[in-house]
């Protein structure tokens, strides 16, 4: 029989027959499906929750789609007979798919929640899926060549000045260009939005000059009046905890010399300036769009003038179509559809899924031998950080000593599976020595906690899902020297929240730099809302100020990184910070795919792909 969708009413309608054949096969134990059950009309609206007249409506409706044999009783005590025709999954099977196909994947899960249904039907679906997923070209009736990806983990902004996490980054730098780029290829920056700039001798004066013709998203060009309005934004928006307006806070006067010269003041020499507008939290946008919307409003779709555009974010996904009018090599691919996979999926099954590309942990599922595979180190790793703002245990440095004694980096590698990890010393792999001290050392623990005459009260240790297995980890090694620890975890979006970070004694954390070295060791020291600065004393936040305000005075980039690594001495002598593991990233993808450029985000760029029309089966 082939089922056919064919409106919001057919869907409804499929959802309450499948209910009802259900909750009748399980209430009666009937042994199966092709018989008649006896049933009163009264009956099926207590399984439906809807009245007698409606339950009418129902059958006749059920009837007219020949899903069902309907009986009517004859006479007073005689119930009437439903004998059920279709399979109830088949009819959920094909509402999933127009749901996805909708663009809404957590609405076609929520489907398959209906107690009784044949529990194979998940992985039906799933099968399915998988095949949707992926590349679709060009064809007769179709003239957009689109790619539809999966993701886990939620897009919690798209505007740039608010954006903490990597995966909101990535998604920014498609939709988003700054003043100039940084090149990690050669160290340095290079033209963006502004083709030259300059500085004065003292460096407190830089002053750069627009592209013409460059255009917004939503048509306009783009104006000096747009990146002052932009700078100036991330400089007053929000609180002194948000996240990036330490970028421009030496700032005195950010002004328009004419229609495309804007040229910046600072109250001190700053030769990092360059790198702080690359960052794409400084990313330019369209005044006319945004100043109305002065605080962020999570609705709006964002303007911005980069190679993609982006039509949708909501509670089932993002799409980006590319923008045609970009000042530069516009993208491959027409448009990039992300649906976001919900929780109920496991592991074990997102893994199974065949996707044409997938970040796939390929130590837990190999990947096709014809697959290509690219690996990257990523820049940052996870950590513990230590609050010292906040009364407890772990105000006492031998406290905090003994508790870094009883981790055992490597056994937390074997115990979980990371075999995609390697301990970790400081926060970018390239700085970590390849002997690590001995990291697990009990009895030392033991004589620091009765050193500093702990008594057993018990530390709040915070952490997301994602660090969850983590956290546990340390929470039993803890409890193996007699520190008690009680857990408690947030969401993405609660541990960007500083009044909800600081009632946490230690957070699992974790910090995961763009290309620029750099400048993201700085924003370690200078983002308010990471726990490194927000867990901070006030001397402490004070000496990170002093030493990158003269780490920006110094114009020889070498000096200033070498300086830059050196700051980590600052927590690693009062242990306020301990280091776990550094990660690799890996991609999983099929040979017709072109253009993979993977950066340290553990992202590609979108807007390289390309698909070999030859080598598409």
């Amino acid at each position: 029989m082939v089922i056919r969708v064919k409106d919001s009413g057919y869907m409804q309608l499929a959802l309450q027959y499948a209910q009802l054949k259900t909750s009748l096969m399980r209430v009666l134990h009937v042994p199966h499906t092709h018989m008649d059950v006896p049933v009163s009309v009264d009956e099926i609206a207590g399984y439906l929750y809807c009245s007698e007249r409606n339950v009418k409506i129902l059958i006749r409706k059920m009837i007219e789609m020949g899903w069902i044999v309907w009986t009517p009783g004859r006479g007073r005590g005689h119930r009437s007979a439903i004998r059920f025709l279709v399979s109830a999954e088949d009819l959920l099977l094909t509402e999933a798919k127009l749901y996805v196909e909708q663009g809404n994947l957590n609405h076609a899960m929520s489907l398959f929640q209906i107690e009784g249904l044949d529990t194979g039907i998940v992985d039906r679906f799933l099968a399915w899926l998988g095949s949707y997923f992926g590349y679709r070209g060009i064809s007769e009736s179709e003239n957009t060549e689109t790619l539809r990806l999966p993701m886990q983990i939620r897009v919690l902004t798209l505007d740039p000045v608010d954006v903490l996490f990597s995966r909101d980054l990535h998604f920014i730098k498609q939709a988003f260009d700054t003043l100039l780029t940084y090149d990690p290829i050669c160290d340095c920056v290079k033209p963006g939005l502004a083709h030259d700039w300059e500085h004065n001798e003292s460096a407190t004066v830089w002053t750069f000059y627009l592209r013409k013709r460059v255009r917004f998203h939503h048509g306009r060009e783009l104006t000096s009046d747009d990146v002052v309005f932009s700078l100036n934004r991330l400089r007053t928006l929000g609180t002194e905890h948000s996240p990036n307006r330490w970028l421009l806070e030496s700032a005195k006067e950010i002004r328009a010399v004419d229609r495309l010269t804007v040229r910046i003041e600072l109250a001190g020499p700053n030769y990092m300036l360059p790198r702080y507008v690359s960052s794409y939290q400084a990313a330019i946008v369209p005044a006319d769009v945004y100043s109305a919307n002065q605080v962020s409003d999570t609705s709006m779709l964002p303007v911005g003038t980069g190679p993609f555009r982006i039509t949708r974010h909501d509670a089932g996904g993002v799409t980006l179509e590319a923008f045609e009018d970009y000042y530069k090599e516009c993208a491959h691919l027409d448009r990039i559809e992300l649906l976001y996979v919900p929780d109920i999926v496991s592991e074990p099954r997102w893994q199974q899924l065949n996707f044409q590309m997938g970040k796939l942990n390929h130590y837990k599922q190999p990947a096709p031998a014809h697959w290509y595979r690219k690996e990257i180190m990523m820049l940052g790793s996870s950590m513990l950080v230590f609050n010292l703002r906040k009364n407890g245990p772990q105000q006492e440095i031998e406290f905090r000593q003994a508790l870094q004694l009883v981790l055992n980096r490597s056994g937390l590698i074997k115990e979980l599976g990371l075999y995609n990890a390697i301990p970790a010393a400081d926060f970018l792999p390239s700085q970590t020595a390849t002997v690590q001290q001995e990291d697990h050392q009990p009895e030392r623990a033991r004589e620091l906690l009765r050193r500093c005459r702990y008594d057993g009260r018990p530390i709040t240790i915070a952490f997301t899902q994602k660090n969850r297995a983590i956290a546990e980890w340390v929470q039993a090694g803890c409890l193996a020297v007699g520190i008690a620890v009680e857990q408690t975890m947030y969401t993405f979006e609660e541990m960007s929240r500083v009044s909800m970070m600081a009632s946490a004694d230690v957070i699992v954390s974790g910090v995961v730099a763009d290309d620029d070295e750099a400048r993201c060791l700085i924003e370690m020291y200078k983002v308010g809302n990471l726990p490194v600065r927000v867990y901070a004393t006030d001397e402490q936040r004070r000496i990170f100020d002093e030493s990158i305000a003269s780490i920006e005075a110094e114009p020889d980039s070498e000096v200033r990184l070498q300086r830059i690594r050196s700051m980590q001495e600052l927590l690693l002598q009062n242990h306020s910070v301990s280091f776990l593991l550094h990660t690799t990233q890996q991609l999983i993808y099929s040979p017709h795919l072109q253009g993979i450029a993977f950066n340290t985000l553990g992202w590609f760029d979108f807007k390289s792909i390309w698909f070999r029309p030859e080598l598409i089966v």
